[in-house]
């Protein structure tokens, strides 16, 4: 996994990310997730909590998703990639680590996947309840990412939407940009599956990996018991 941590952190620019999510798994089981295979490979080196100083994203800043794993990458079965489209910025209790204008957090708030957990209404649990099954089957590493990792925040806070519009409008030139590292983080994992949320995702990727990626609804808005329903039908009956 070395390989892989140190081309995202390149690639990224996080410093204590992954030390914050296991040193919040390990010291807080009622808020943060509990999975003995989160992060594999990867020992803690400090003990650095979420620190208040990461929870806002100021206007110009970038709303950064940094890739997240389950398993055991050399043993595993199945190497599976979990794509969306790119970030959000959405509720601060998500953010994990801030250095210069760059903010971090994990893919569909997966640190924060706990039934117990205090983020107001529990968003992120929809993500949760669709991908559990998989994320603590032995068989499997499954790394969850996003297409573009990057969102800017151009607008002031209660302009949201205007944020979302511009990310949305400029999703498929950003991803054509970003191409040549997505093309490395996917060769790295060596992909049994590719299993993309959405059809932009899969209009996308399924370009240059037919034959393995699999679209799948999005869990957001509704569409939670599809997803559960196309990843049994898709992947969880694969012998």
């Amino acid at each position: 996994m070395e390989n892989i941590i140190n081309f995202y952190k390149n690639l990224l620019c996080f410093e204590e990310y992954y030390d914050i999510i296991l040193y919040n798994s390990s010291s807080n089981t009622k808020e943060y997730i509990q999975c003995p295979k989160l992060l594999n490979g990867i020992n803690i080196q400090s003990s650095k909590s979420t620190s208040i100083s990461t929870k806002n994203v100021e206007l110009g800043d970038f709303r950064v998703d940094v890739p997240v794993w389950f398993g055991d990458f050399k043993n595993a079965k199945n190497r599976i990639i979990v794509f969306g489209l790119e970030p959000r910025d959405t509720n601060p209790d998500f953010n994990i680590e801030k250095v210069g204008n760059k903010v971090f957090a994990a893919p569909f708030g997966i640190d924060r996947w706990n039934e117990f957990s205090t983020v107001k209404r529990k968003p992120q649990n929809k993500y949760f309840r669709v991908f559990k099954e998989l994320i603590f089957d032995s068989d499997n590493f499954i790394l969850f990412s996003d297409i573009v990792k990057e969102y800017q925040k151009i607008s002031s806070t209660n302009l949201k939407g205007e944020n979302d519009l511009n990310a949305r409008k400029l999703f498929f030139s950003k991803a054509e940009k970003e191409r040549d590292n997505l093309m490395k983080e996917i060769n790295n994992i060596n992909p049994t599956h590719i299993i993309t949320l959405g059809n932009d995702s899969y209009s996308f990727l399924s370009k240059y990996y037919p034959e393995i990626t699999i679209r799948v609804r999005h869990p957001a808005n509704g569409g939670e018991s599809i997803a559960k329903q196309m990843l049994k039908e898709k992947i969880l009956t694969i012998p």
